[in-house]
């Protein structure tokens, strides 16, 4: 699946004319901000990249009916379920690659002195400038994770309820008291009524009748040998039909489905030519484990360098331009590029393509005899630019 668009952390266009470009004062910056904080300017940032997970979970989970044990032997049911169990399965794993502002990479643009030179409102219409108070990066949570769960109707956790209404009965007991009336011994009957606890097969045997009657009254709908008002005829079968059902798991057991989905961040690692991500763990009994355990299915994102970025960097370097550029002019970057694909243990499972990284990238300066350019929004490079 391709990977997800990468979102604005550079100006979409920049037109800046040579003479106003000279005015600009661009600093990094280096230490404390505080210094900075004086109105005679503003900061921009230069764009870094981490993953976005997203991983949909199917979870099904079995229940047994308290009275599994009968199933076949009052119903002739085979299959009930014969213990309470979960399984979890993968159902969708996409990955994206979002954006934050990489504040080691962190600019201070001084006002230009000609009040007429309004150039540098682009840089707040375009979201490249930040203000003061917003350095901190709150769009993610690197390394945590995120869950949304989707549950099923609670009528169908209640499946059990009427369980209670089988639990105890009323058991009488007649015992005999003897007692001396008009010079005999008479034994009297003394009733004793107390409520015990019902046998497990003995609520089985009620349930049983239950369906028994329901049953019945489905049977008399159809044939006509009743004396009802048949025009909601298919309402009053349906809703037998569902008694039934329900009376019927208390010896069978249901199954309920839940679906969860995930949303895991990553910060990017330092910079190798091959990159090992873990993601997570998996089993079909516990589901996913951030935690990553050894014996589980592990799940992870392998990366190759292309060495795009070589020739070029090798390329600046033997120029030697930093005798041809304003080392005070705006930074700009030039990202490298990786092959990513996600990996299920040792096995891949899904080629997400050629992405590019923004900070395992070259960091360089425009030159000062430019006329305008333009950058990628998405990366920070110069896509186009014109000299004088």
């Amino acid at each position: 699946m391709p990977i997800k668009s990468y979102i604005l952390a550079i100006s979409c266009f920049l037109f800046l004319h040579p003479f106003v470009y000279a005015q600009y004062k661009v600093i990094k910056v280096q230490d404390s901000i505080t210094e900075y904080f004086s109105g005679k300017g503003f900061f921009y940032t230069l764009p870094k990249n981490y993953f976005s997970v997203q991983v949909k979970v199917t979870k099904t989970q079995r229940y047994k009916g308290p009275f599994a044990e009968y199933a076949e032997k009052l119903l002739g049911l085979s299959g009930a379920i014969k213990e309470n169990a979960s399984h979890y399965l993968i159902k969708e794993l996409n990955l994206s690659l979002e954006y934050k502002p990489d504040l080691s990479q962190l600019y201070f643009v001084e006002y230009p002195k000609n009040p007429k030179d309004t150039l540098w409102h682009q840089f707040f219409t375009s979201g490249l400038a930040i203000n003061n108070m917003s350095l901190d990066d709150k769009r993610s949570n690197p390394n945590s994770m995120q869950v949304a769960f989707f549950y099923p109707n609670e009528a169908q956790q209640a499946q059990f309820e009427m369980y209670d209404n089988y639990t105890l009965y009323e058991k009488i007991d007649t015992n005999y008291e003897t007692k001396y009336i008009d010079s005999a011994y008479v034994r009297i009957p003394v009733i004793e009524k107390r409520m015990v606890e019902k046998t497990t097969e003995q609520k089985a045997q009620e349930a049983l009748e239950q369906i028994k009657k329901i049953r019945e009254a489905q049977w008399l709908l159809l044939t006509g040998d009743h004396e009802v008002d048949f025009s909601n005829l298919n309402f009053m079968i349906s809703s037998l039909k569902e008694q039934e059902k329900t009376y019927l798991s208390l010896f069978t057991g249901f199954t309920i489905t839940e679906e969860s989905e995930y949303i895991l961040y990553f910060d990017m690692p330092e910079k190798q030519n091959e990159i090992n991500i873990p993601l997570f763990s998996f089993s079909n009994e516990k589901g996913i484990n951030q935690q990553i355990q050894a014996d589980e299915t592990i799940y992870s994102i392998q990366m190759v360098n292309k060495n795009r970025t070589t020739p070029i960097q090798a390329f600046l370097e033997n120029q030697n331009r930093d005798n041809k550029k304003n080392k005070q002019s705006f930074y700009y970057r030039i990202p490298e590029y990786y092959q990513t694909y996600i990996y299920r243990n040792n096995t891949e499972i899904k080629n997400t393509g050629v992405i590019p990284i923004n900070q395992y990238g070259i960091i360089d300066v425009m030159p000062d005899n430019i006329q305008s350019f333009e950058i990628d929004k998405l990366t920070g490079n110069i896509t186009n630019i014109f000299l004088k």
